[in-house]
């Protein structure tokens, strides 16, 4: 190039830059584009192509954004988008990122989370959504449950609690391989076991609810109204029951007793109530109530229109217990109007209190296989101080009865009926698979020749937590640990079982 051919160059550049507006400076282009040869236009795509037009909006932004984008993703998405680069890394591993998304899962507010200490966190936390635990435990003092009755056991914070001989209960601890046993002075028959951190609760045949502390043995009790309850939950030191006898407090009332002051009180309560969740950092209680708000339409039909309302309730104070709000959970499976919801109480009893069952059953039409029935389950967790709903579809084939255990923020564990074979999933709401097989939790259990009977092993009962997820039939018990306390010389790692 010679350089009258450079001031060309330069001429046609200036002008170029003089053009007043970008709808000019496109004309301008568009013109020489159309006055290019073939090869010339091979060079220009060339030239197009080492052009980046993206920016690292993320890597730019300061560690506020990071955070709101932060809480809008899981564990394993974290963890994925932190390979992308060091600067990724770097600011998603920040300490207020941490902290956020610890806080988003545990309910801990204002704590400093180490690394290694969020690191041990969502390996267990991944491990619960992906069904892989640690090891399975293979301990042959856990018998089976008597008679089918599953509500003389538990389980709580790695201690697993059955009746014995209907006057003791045998706690044991599955990380020590500890047994203790309690009854009252006068070996009352007791029914309907419940487990908390720190106590282990039954109701007796003559109306009492007898407390034990797990750690110093102490005993108390007082007196229920009726052995026939719609609730009955413990945490830490505390119990409730719900009842739907009239009393001073009104139609519906929940009887809140604290171990540690042996004071009971009366708290009345909306009408149709499905779940209590107790919260005892903060003092409080959420309640559950299926709302029915039937309308009538054109012609005088009939539609319903069932809602669940959360109500939270503040124990500060011990004058009148205060409402302090109330919101509607959305139901996941009504996709119309005029759905009916039903309160599964049998199935809620099984699962110890811990979630409220329903049946969403749609409009009725004229062909009865076009009426399928969902079943949504509500649970609470008590570290973030929420309840979550999940749903399953038919295809989702859920065992009946219906066995399940809510082991974490959000997700449930569910036995599933594989064409007549019981296998263990996971419901999670939040994930976009939303179902998916506990691959590595295999009961163990035959395939039946129908999908309609099971024959081995009539019911079963799962229960869990962060650390161990059992599942109880008539003829064992099956433990998996997914902490790492969990190991012990009776596990065995899931890769040989």
């Amino acid at each position: 190039m010679d350089l009258s051919d450079s001031s060309t160059i330069q001429q046609i550049i200036s002008l170029f830059s003089l053009l007043p507006s970008t709808s000019a400076r496109l004309a301008a282009c568009h013109q020489i584009l159309d006055q290019l040869s073939p090869h010339e236009w091979r060079d220009a795509q060339v030239r197009i192509n080492q052009r980046s037009f993206q920016r690292d909006i993320l890597g730019e932004s300061p560690p506020e954004v990071a955070v709101q984008i932060a809480q809008h993703l899981g564990l394993a998405e974290l963890h994925v988008l932190q390979r992308v680069s060091r600067k990724w890394h770097r600011l998603l591993s920040s300490d207020l990122v941490r902290g956020t998304a610890y806080q988003q899962y545990t309910g801990c507010v204002g704590i400093h989370v180490a690394a290694d200490q969020f690191i041990h966190y969502a390996k267990q936390r991944l491990r619960l959504e992906r069904g892989l635990p640690v090891c399975k435990i293979l301990d042959r003092d856990l018998p089976p449950p008597h008679d089918s009755n599953f509500d003389c056991l538990d389980y709580a914070n790695g201690n697993y609690a059955w009746l014995e001989n209907n006057t003791h209960i045998v706690v044991h601890d599955l990380r020590k391989r500890k047994v203790r046993r309690f009854c009252t002075e006068n070996r009352d028959s007791l029914r309907d076991v419940r487990l908390s951190e720190s106590m282990v609760v039954a109701i007796s045949v003559r109306a009492y609810c007898h407390a034990w502390n797990l750690e110093t043995g102490d005993h108390a009790s007082f007196r229920i109204p009726a052995l026939h309850f719609r609730a009955f939950v413990a945490r830490g030191m505390k119990v409730a029951l719900g009842f739907t006898y009239p009393s001073i407090a009104g139609d519906e009332y929940i009887i809140y007793w604290d171990m540690d002051s042996r004071v009971a009180r009366n708290i009345g309560v909306a009408p149709n109530l499905v779940l209590i969740g107790l919260q005892s950092a903060t003092n409080s209680l959420s309640t559950l109530h299926l709302e029915r708000n039937n309308i009538v339409q054109g012609r005088g039909q009939l539609c319903h229109n069932e809602r669940l309302r959360v109500v939270k309730h503040s124990l500060e104070n011990h004058g009148p217990v205060d409402s302090l709000l109330s919101y509607i959970l959305q139901l996941p499976v009504l996709a119309e109007f005029d759905w009916r919801v039903l309160t599964l109480h049998n199935i809620s009893n099984d699962a110890s209190g811990r979630l409220a069952v329903f049946s969403c059953e749609p409009p009725v039409s004229g062909v009865a296989s076009t009426n399928p029935s969902y079943v949504v389950v509500a649970t609470y967790n008590h570290k973030t101080d929420e309840m979550c709903l999940h749903g399953l579809s038919p295809k989702d084939t859920p065992y009946h009865p219906l066995c399940m255990a809510a082991v974490d923020r959000g997700l449930l564990y569910y036995v599933k009926n594989d064409r007549g074979k019981p296998v263990i999933w996971i419901s999670e709401p939040a994930s976009p698979i939303s179902h998916r097989p506990a691959a590595a939790m295999d009961p163990g259990l035959p395939r039946e020749a129908t999908t309609r009977v099971y024959s081995y092993a009539t019911r079963f009962a799962l229960r869990g937590d962060r650390e161990f997820v059992l599942m109880i039939n008539e003829n064992d018990v099956k433990v998996w640990g997914f902490g790492d306390t969990a190991i012990s010389e009776t596990a065995v790692p899931t890769a040989t079982t």
